[in-house]
């Protein structure tokens, strides 16, 4: 069950660290161009995503004082067209930009590493927001809620009932169904994943040690046996990953400024 969080609710978090993975290829957009640089309505889609960080920052520090330090973890090749965005934008709270690795679980420990070499680093009890890159759409009352949620939780993440029915099969090659999974009981994980940071390096240099890969941050601290708790998400949060989700990212977009109007 997933936990509530009331909206723009004042905390006493003080300061958030954020590590953005942003180093994917985007083999699935069938673009020669990196999907974290594609538009969606004249905006790139990191640019989006960092737009998203910076009004949250801003709008934390009109209740006093506020600090988010922002690590990005970008291809190497595209490190200097990222940090010219941020720049271009005046992204202040983006303290560094590092290297990926092969996968985004590793691209995911540079960012950790990155953070541990900052002028002030986290102490255990900081907390953490790792959020992808490519999912651009976040909104600020997901922010909220997370934020919200690292008052009273080690581990959370927002979710989303998955709306349709799932069959588990025998196999990543197999066509046969194994069993269908109880709906009712199924979520759909989404970012930014939030952890207290000792916890966060511990379930990361457990998974290295142990040689644990999993495709979202918060398996790994399950693995160490933490407890991970739900939150309310948004089914606009969406991670750009297919040329369809660019499409529906704009029309997203369009909803919102014409309803502004």
């Amino acid at each position: 069950m997933r936990t509530s969080a009331f909206k723009s609710t004042p905390t006493d978090i003080k300061r958030v660290f954020v590590i953005i993975p942003a180093a994917g290829i985007g083999s699935r957009m069938s673009s020669p161009e990196s999907k974290q640089f594609l538009q969606i309505a004249g905006v790139s889609v990191i640019e989006r995503t960092l737009k998203a960080f910076d009004e949250f920052s801003n709008r934390m520090n009109l209740r006093g004082t506020f600090s988010l330090q922002t690590i990005i973890v970008a291809h190497e090749e595209q490190i200097f067209k990222v940090k010219g965005l941020c720049e271009k934008n005046k992204f202040q709270f983006v303290k560094n930009i590092v290297p990926g690795g092969e996968t985004r679980q590793e691209s995911v420990w540079n960012g950790i590493v990155a953070m541990s070499s900052l002028p002030f680093p986290p102490n255990d009890d900081d907390v953490v927001f790792i959020h992808d890159g490519a999912r651009c759409m976040i909104d600020q009352d997901v922010l909220d809620r997370c934020l919200k949620a690292a008052t009273n939780f080690d581990v959370c993440a927002p979710a989303v009932p998955v709306k349709g029915t799932i069959k588990q099969t025998d196999g990543p090659d197999s066509d046969q169904v194994a069993s269908t999974p109880d709906r009712a009981t199924l979520q759909e994980i989404q970012t930014p994943q939030v952890f207290k940071y000792n916890i966060l390096v511990e379930a990361y240099t457990s998974a290295m040690r142990r040689g644990r890969t999993a495709t979202d941050d918060t398996s790994l601290a399950e693995a160490m046996g933490h407890r991970v708790h739900l939150i309310e998400g948004a089914y606009s949060n969406i991670k750009i990953t297919t040329p369809e989700d660019l499409h529906f990212a704009e029309s997203l977009i369009q909803a919102k400024q014409e309803s502004k109007s």
